[in-house]
């Protein structure tokens, strides 16, 4: 008999990975069916879409808060087709605030597999108990967290990080310079402000602000914005229409090769900072949510940097402009200050080798693929 998949991704990021595993999936679970919560990817890869999380656009606690109820009917829809549909296991990617609940309400005899590990290193060590308790096996990107499942005796293990099996240098840098009409004495910049519309509303115009700064100092500074796929190019729009004056194109080129073809980029906290990183890019991160949020991060937040590369390199790699940090008055004189000085540039940028080399090796949806069979292998030859 065909094996049934339930998978949950809540975000335009578990949505690629998600993708990534299905496919590996059908490769060695031939017939497999695919149902959950995801987006387009996920959908093109085979799932069948109860709904399309990427749509939403939830950023921080003050803004779930907001979407409860809009939350909540998504949720319960899932949970029904869960115990009416009983697959052979649950798939949670990322996205803990929603996926430790549902697996919480998970009937019992279902497995839940957990992919890409809830960050309780960060700020949710509270977390662990309700891990342990419902989750079945942990399925880890980055190394470190191998030990804390471990120290509960979770089913854990590290497959490497996804990203690599998406990211390989482009080739074609100088092609790609040319269809951005950047000429050769220009300096690219790259404005990648998000995937999340209250994201982009938040920290775009911070972007666009640090970029004419940078641009009456230097007229060779040429910049460019990155479109996230699920958002309306109006969003971006209404951000550049406070500054008519100022032309910021958006990339006509694909997004990898945009990102490796721009010499410097700024960069809303989140998976495109390692992105970024691995494209070898030098960048700055940037993040700034609601007053309520932050506050209440802050409270919680048990680790130096909020960037994954600085994280993963034990030291500031990265400058971070977070919340009031984040002025435009700041990131630019900061931005001049890296891009003047080819020491500091070439540093950060042999810094991203070194955190690359941390990831592990490409491979990681198919290792992730691997170790739910496994799993579910081992379960039922124990159970028999």
């Amino acid at each position: 008999m065909a094996m049934k998949y339930f998978l949950v991704a809540c975000e335009a990021s578990g949505d690629a990975h998600g993708a990534l595993l299905i496919e590996e999936l059908k490769k060695l679970s031939p017939g497999a069916e695919f149902q959950g919560l995801g987006g387009p990817r996920m959908a093109a890869a085979g799932l069948s879409l109860l709904q399309d999380m990427t749509l939403f656009s939830a950023l921080g606690f003050g803004d779930v808060v907001r979407q409860y109820f809009k939350y909540l009917k998504v949720f319960n829809a899932a949970l029904r087709s869960i115990k009416t549909w009983a697959p052979d296991a649950v798939i949670v990617i990322d996205s803990p605030a929603f996926n430790l609940r549902l697996a919480k309400k998970i009937p019992a005899g279902i497995p839940v597999i957990y992919y890409i590990s809830p960050q309780i290193w960060a700020w949710g060590g509270r977390r662990i108990h309700d891990i342990k308790k419902h989750i079945d096996h942990m399925m880890v990107i980055l190394p470190f967290e191998v030990s804390i499942y471990e120290k509960i005796s979770l089913s854990c293990e590290f497959v490497g990080h996804p990203l690599l099996d998406e990211i390989s240098i482009p080739d074609n840098r100088e092609d790609a310079r040319r269809a951005l009409g950047i000429a050769p004495h220009e300096t690219a910049v790259a404005l990648l402000a998000g995937s999340r519309e209250k994201e982009v509303k938040r920290i775009f115009p911070i972007m666009i602000k640090a970029a004419k700064l940078l641009s009456k100092e230097n007229p060779a500074f040429k910049f460019f914005y990155s479109k996230a796929p699920n958002l309306s190019a109006s969003i971006y729009e209404e951000c550049l229409s406070f500054h008519p004056d100022f032309k910021v194109p958006l990339a006509s080129i694909p997004y990898h090769e945009f990102v490796h073809a721009s010499d410097f980029a700024l960069v809303t906290s989140g998976t495109a900072t390692l992105e970024t990183a691995l494209l070898k890019t030098p960048f700055f991160l940037l993040y700034k949510t609601s007053a309520s949020t932050y506050f209440i991060g802050k409270q919680l937040v048990k680790v130096p940097f909020l960037g994954l590369v600085n994280l993963l390199a034990g030291k500031c790699v990265i400058p971070e402009f977070i919340q009031n940090e984040a002025t435009p008055e700041v990131i630019a004189h900061e931005a001049g200050i890296l891009l003047r000085n080819r020491n500091l540039y070439e540093q950060m940028k042999s810094e991203f080798e070194k955190v690359r080399i941390k990831l592990g090796s490409e491979g990681a949806s198919r290792r992730a693929a691997e170790s739910v069979l496994r799993f579910l292998k081992k379960r039922n030859t124990a159970g028999n």
